[in-house]
């Protein structure tokens, strides 16, 4: 193995140890099972978050099968997301864990956290390592209809009538609700959804998909979530998708990193990075062009691997490394272990060690 191989390969372990083991998932109390956004420097969470643990059930099902803890992880997860999502009231985006602080997302309910809950829902049952409670299924389906739209699914729901919401990609909608519908849709093959909301996703993901107006670049980071959703669209054209991602290939910089948009090019986020190594790879494999984006990939990896921590935290963005803040982001770990996972296999052309139904 070359050296960035091997770098890869222990980065990824070292990652993967710390979100089986660390403080990404709570391990006790009221929310045993939930899986934080944020760690502090301490190693606790912040905040819980439905979309994270969402997110952890498709890592977890990513993993090999012979990975030690992953069927106990899934279970607790699923018991807190059925406590979590049972009620009359919208749950909340960010559950913080001490102090409440005031946060806009706790204004609203987005589709896209539901949707990540049923595509890691999805993930578990289809592997059988865990079954998925009655009562979790019908919450989830009670919240996700309130979503459903003739011509597709809103974005989001507002706590209260006089709610102000930012304007922010997750608010404003876009072609990142390919990712929720092609999750959604991932569920429906498993269990009996309403009829209207699955009409609703598929509508959504093939309209992204195929019409190429949708396929432009503002935030790379929902750029990034659009083209995850489509590469499960089955009217999708490969090679459709590979001039959409190669507008984001020529963003990247001389240090292998992305901005994280146009207009704010000097924040160079570690999900980022790690989400587009991950779709590079798959657009590769469905073109069956290996080492088309090779140089590119290489440069993801060089990011990833010098980021990642001896502890295998994650920083948010290039200003981590700079300001010193040692806040850990935990959806980024799960992103980068999956991409550094994956990249080691494609280059060593073994067969790629999950499909792309379990992109987190």
């Amino acid at each position: 193995m070359n050296d960035l191989v091997v770098s890869a390969a222990a980065a990824a372990l070292r990652l993967q140890n710390s979100l089986l083991h660390g403080g990404a998932r709570q391990l006790d109390g009221e929310h045993r099972g939930a899986v934080a956004g944020t760690l502090k420097p301490d190693g606790s969470a912040l905040y819980v978050y439905g979309e994270i643990t969402g997110y952890y059930l498709h890592w977890l099902a990513s993993l090999p099968p012979t990975t030690a803890g992953v069927p106990a992880a899934a279970s607790s997860a699923l018991d807190w997301l059925q406590r979590y999502l049972h009620g009359s009231e919208l749950p909340l985006t960010r559950v913080y864990l001490h102090a409440n602080p005031p946060d806009w997302r706790n204004d609203a309910l987005f589709a896209f956290d539901l949707a990540m809950i049923a595509g890691g829902m999805a993930c578990i049952g289809n592997r059988g390592i865990a079954a998925l409670p009655p009562v979790l299924l019908a919450d989830l389906q009670r919240w996700l209809q309130l979503f459903t739209r003739n011509d597709g699914l809103a974005v989001c729901l507002p706590r209260t009538p006089d709610a102000v919401l930012p304007q922010r990609w997750s608010t404003c909608g876009g072609p990142f609700t390919a990712k929720s519908a092609s999750r959604i849709l991932l569920l429906a093959q498993q269990a009996p959804l309403d009829a209207a909301l699955v009409q609703a996703c598929r509508v959504e993901l093939q309209r992204i998909a195929t019409d190429v107006s949708c396929h432009r670049i503002d935030m790379v980071h929902p750029t990034l979530y659009a083209i995850e959703g489509c590469l499960l669209c089955a009217d999708s054209d490969p090679q459709v998708l590979a001039r959409w991602f190669e507008q984001l290939v020529a963003l990247q910089g001389a240090d292998g990193s992305l901005p994280e948009s146009l207009p704010t090019p000097d924040i160079r986020r570690s999900d980022i990075v790690a989400q587009a190594l991950r779709v590079a790879i798959f657009i590769e494999h469905q073109l069956q062009q290996p080492g088309r984006y090779r140089s590119a990939c290489d440069g993801f990896v060089r990011v990833l691997t010098q980021r990642v921590r001896a502890d295998g935290t994650l920083p948010f963005s290039n200003d981590a490394n700079v300001d010193g803040n040692p806040d850990a982001n935990v959806w980024g770990a799960m992103f980068a272990e999956q991409a550094l996972r994956l990249y080691v296999a494609h280059v060593q052309q073994q067969p790629l060690p999950f499909s792309a139904e379990a992109l987190v």
